[in-house]
């Protein structure tokens, strides 16, 4: 069975990945992401360690009714260093919302058209998705220096940091993602359940089993009147992780999927070397496995009936009629282009044709991969 994964889903619900992306995209996505996580690493004024520490404390999470979003936003605004002059007037679109999302997007707006700087990175975010532009992104450094200000209540970080953070994932910058998700208090936002929902997505795709349980509890068991959609799903991804056995063809998979995403952003660092060695290791283990278990079939009932081929103990060697040496195989040669073993082209071409219609396209980039490999390794010495 394959596994349920968001990779593929994301792809397709956000119009952000379409092929119509800009040229330069892959270089510019790549430099943003190299320079936010750069930037958090050195200050680290937006992952707050403590935060689902103290999460943990409670016992039920709810989300904050009409009026004590209203009374919230009210008293941020007024807090900010110049506080708007109409406020009352700023506020008034919160009677618009109608359910929690709707609420978290009313309290970005509202605090975008109350302060100049929010203003212009948040619509930074908004920008057309068909053909997004990293390079108009909000740039990391300015964000990071917004959030750390002291003027802005924990309402405010906490909303701006799930609405930015679930901006990140809806382009697949998950790394990125998972720190501005982690800095967001579930006890502040105005939609404790979409919080719980990205964190959860998020670390299913960079594969932290622990992080995504925790946040699948904590939205399926702790918080109430969570939207359907969000339960729904939640339960796909917990029926997933059930499921899920490392060292799996299901775990390849998915690391052929981070890959595949780490590339598409025009990462080829370290961390995506270390994937792609992962997945290669991983296959030599099962071969390794499939290559025992067929082997360790034979060799019984030595011992039943006399045979009369027995002289002077057990045979060390076995010979087969017309072999050229006892007991040698003839060791087929891996060609360099990776092609499989001495199959005819017919016969290679209809293997391909039934993995790329049982598995996912990456199964087939997989097995090249590994024949290409397995044809540049130095011959083992003979004994």
């Amino acid at each position: 069975m394959l596994s349920f994964t968001f990779t593929e889903w994301f792809t397709r619900t956000s119009p952000a990945r379409d092929a119509t992306r800009l040229p330069n995209d892959r270089s510019q996505c790549w430099q943003m992401s190299l320079l936010s996580i750069c930037f958090w690493m050195l200050t680290g004024s937006l992952v707050a360690p403590s935060t689902f520490a103290q999460e943990s404390s409670v016992d039920v999470f709810a989300p904050p009714s009409a009026t004590i979003v209203e009374a919230k936003t009210r008293q941020s605004l007024l807090n900010l260093k110049n506080p708007p002059a109409d406020l009352e007037a700023i506020i008034a679109p919160l009677q618009e919302a109608t359910d929690v999302d709707s609420r978290l997007l009313k309290v970005v707006q509202i605090a975008a058209s109350a302060d100049p700087e929010i203003g212009r990175l948040v619509a930074q975010c908004n920008q057309p998705t068909l053909t997004p532009d990293p390079a108009r992104f909000p740039d990391p450094a300015q964000w990071s220096a917004m959030m750390s200000r002291s003027d802005l209540s924990p309402f405010l970080k906490s909303n701006l940091a799930l609405y930015y953070g679930r901006f990140l994932v809806e382009r697949q910058l998950y790394d990125e993602a998972q720190l501005e998700l982690a800095a967001a208090d579930a006890r502040e936002v105005a939609s404790p359940a979409t919080l719980f929902f990205f964190r959860a997505v998020v670390a299913q795709a960079l594969l932290d089993i622990e992080n995504c349980r925790l946040a699948l509890n904590q939205l399926l068991e702790k918080t109430q009147d969570a939207p359907l959609r969000y339960r729904s799903t939640a339960e796909l991804i917990k029926a997933d992780l059930d499921a899920f056995e490392a060292k799996s063809l299901g775990e390849v998979a998915r690391l052929m999927a981070d890959s595949r995403r780490r590339l598409d952003l025009g990462r080829a660092g370290e961390k995506v070397q270390g994937v792609q060695e992962k997945i290669i290791t991983n296959l030599d283990e099962l071969i390794k496995k499939i290559e025992q278990q067929m082997g360790g079939g034979g060799g019984g009932g030595g011992g039943e009936g006399g045979n009369s081929n027995e002289s002077g103990g057990a045979a060390e060697d076995s010979s087969v009629k017309g072999a050229t040496a006892p007991g040698e195989s003839d060791k087929k040669k891996f060609s360099k282009d990776g092609a499989w073993g001495n199959l005819p082209e017919k016969q290679q071409a209809e293997a391909r044709n039934i993995i790329s219609r049982s598995f996912p396209p990456n199964y087939g980039r997989a097995i090249d991969a590994y024949s290409k490999k397995l044809a540049n390794r130095p011959a083992k010495p003979s004994p």
